[in-house]
């Protein structure tokens, strides 16, 4: 289509700033246009960062930031109206999840998440999204547009596209009513950590006997200057680390250099955490764990012995 308008949106301005280097990427035409979207409470320097990744213009919402997914839903859809785009690129994050089904069901457009890969072609945009927990690709042809495309965070965005000068739009936020109320804020323990970003992580799971022992997996981590994560069980179930260590299909998607697996047994919804790591050492008595099949170097044997050797070795014993 050679009038294709793509509009990206994120709460988080770095990932839409990748959704725009994505759109301008996809986007078959020089005559294509991509657009990003700046919502209240979006953090200072948004339109720079965005137009740098290459967006054609950057629509920014004026009005009272709200935490509820309606309010945020209908405050994109005035944007949608006053652009009417061909192609809504979200993050496929727990909220942008959330904020593509309800901008879906209120505009009656068709909407596809956990998408690793889009192709506008001319009959109709093709994406990959994740199947069976991670362990296959579906390729699927949306057929009716406008449609909504939720990425992964992590998918491959290329160098921006330089879009010379950025045109800035503005319009205020539609009134609306959220759909929760707000009764008490707590601090989330941990928070600080975005393991997302780590180039080096040591993971442990059910391997570790007690919360006590977790000084040995902090002392390899220290060894490798990586940072520490853990399988679902060791967060939400024993509590012995944060959520903001958790790795896994329902935790966080990281794409480390190296990715130590320390008695991590290869559960298939681990995998799909960190099967993006370039180079993967995996720690476990059993032979036949799963991890094993997702190693480059395996090694078998208790983690009590081999841990604290490893670190020695690394200078840090």
């Amino acid at each position: 289509m050679s009038d294709e308008v793509i509009l990206c949106y994120s709460e988080e301005t770095e990932l839409a700033a990748d959704l725009v280097r994505i759109a301008r990427q996809a986007a078959p035409t020089a005559g294509a246009r991509v657009h990003a979207a700046l919502l209240p409470g979006a953090p200072p320097g948004g339109a720079e960062q965005l137009g740098r990744a290459g967006a054609h213009a950057v629509h920014t919402v004026a009005g009272a930031a709200h935490p509820d997914p309606h309010v945020v839903a209908e405050q994109l859809r005035a944007v949608v109206a006053s652009l009417n785009p061909t192609l809504i690129f979200l993050a496929s994050t727990k909220r942008g999840r959330e904020v593509a089904g309800r901008l879906a069901g209120s505009l009656d457009l068709p909407a596809a998440t956990g998408v690793t890969g889009v192709r506008i072609e001319t009959d109709g945009v093709r994406v990959d999204r994740e199947a069976l927990s991670g362990n296959a690709v579906a390729t699927e042809r949306i057929v009716r547009r406008p449609a909504i495309v939720a990425i992964l965070p992590g998918t491959s965005a290329p160098n921006p596209v330089p879009a010379g000068a950025v045109e800035a739009r503005s319009l205020a936020a539609p009134e609306v009513a959220p759909l929760t109320e707000r009764t008490e804020v707590r601090p989330k323990p941990g928070g600080q950590l975005e393991i997302e970003k780590a180039e080096r992580i040591v993971t442990i799971g059910r391997g570790l006997k007690k919360k006590e022992d977790l000084g040995l997996i902090e002392a390899l981590a220290r060894s490798l200057g990586a940072e520490v994560g853990c399988t679902r069980p060791l967060a939400a179930e024993a509590g012995w680390l944060t959520d903001d260590h958790w790795i896994g299909l329902t935790g966080h998607r990281v794409h480390p250099k190296l990715y130590v697996a320390v008695g991590v047994s290869g559960a298939v919804q681990h995998l799909v955490g960190m099967r993006s790591a370039q180079l993967v050492v995996a720690i476990n008595t059993d032979a036949n764990a799963p991890i094993f099949a997702q190693a480059d170097y395996r090694i078998v044997g208790d983690l009590y012995a081999v841990v604290p050797a490893l670190t020695k070795a690394l200078g840090a014993g």
